[in-house]
């Protein structure tokens, strides 16, 4: 009796386990396209705000995103994707820190990363997950499909927050700086 509940059980667990499938490893030119897109709607939405709590102020947010997946699965173009699933790093600049060009200490700026949803719409739609012990890990359950999942919960490669700072000293040293919002 023990041996055919061992092999139920070894079966099931087969069963389960070949019906997730690895996440897809999307080509890194597609990665790079959808990550602009993210990175295009989020800098340019003036909703988006994801330090809740904040007061307005004249900060904007300049951001990276690291995709790690989409839906549908099998979309092969950027005109094809409904939902993009992507980790983003955003830091709040204000004139002031524009004003402190190049050498400014960037350490120093309020931001956030996270992974998130990102539907395209129209109009454009981000799920985020929220915080707070035990209600984070459940909303990633509900906002990523299984696959995705422990890429969502493991994060970004550790130079993503370099390639961000890259990205704002180049903002910052541009002749014409100016809010993404605008």
């Amino acid at each position: 009796m023990l041996v055919p509940l061992l092999l139920v059980a070894s079966g099931v667990f087969v069963l389960r386990w070949l019906s997730v499938p690895n996440p897809r490893k999307l080509p890194e030119q597609f990665r790079e396209q959808l990550a602009s897109r993210v990175v295009d709607a989020i800098e340019h939405d003036p909703t988006f705000d994801a330090q809740p709590g904040s007061e307005p102020d004249d900060r904007w947010p300049v951001c990276a995103a690291s995709v790690f997946g989409v839906a549908p699965d099998s979309a092969d173009t950027v005109d094809e994707v409904r939902t993009i699933y992507t980790h983003v790093f955003c830091k709040y600049l204000s004139e002031a820190d524009v004003a402190k060009g190049p050498d400014a200490d960037l350490s120093s700026l309020g931001g956030v990363s996270m992974p998130i949803a990102v539907q395209l719409g129209p109009p454009v739609t981000y799920q985020e997950p929220k915080a707070g012990e035990g209600v984070y890990p459940d909303s990633i359950r509900r906002i990523f499909p299984k696959p995705l999942q422990a890429a969502a919960f493991s994060g970004p490669d550790p130079s993503f927050g370099d390639a961000l700072d890259e990205r704002i000293r180049h903002l910052i040293s541009s002749p014409v700086p100016s809010p993404s919002h605008s």
